[in-house]
């Protein structure tokens, strides 16, 4: 498993959103990344790649034009 250079995609991250914050925030972003990715992660199972997600919502059955 690759390791995660948390600052770099941390700093990534920030300038895509277009975000500024405080030394202390992202120090702190930077210090949780790790957990916040393994989390993210554990939540994929890959026996359900192919089921369909969730049932949709048709917002004109409710909402006629």
């Amino acid at each position: 498993m690759p390791t995660l250079d948390s600052e770099a995609i941390v700093t990534g991250l920030l300038a895509a959103a277009q975000l500024t914050v405080s030394p202390q925030e992202k120090a702190t972003f930077v210090k949780d990344y790790p957990l916040m990715r393994s989390n993210a992660d554990a939540l994929y199972l890959a026996e359900l790649e192919f089921v369909e997600p969730a049932v949709t919502f048709d917002p004109t059955v409710y909402y006629p034009a």
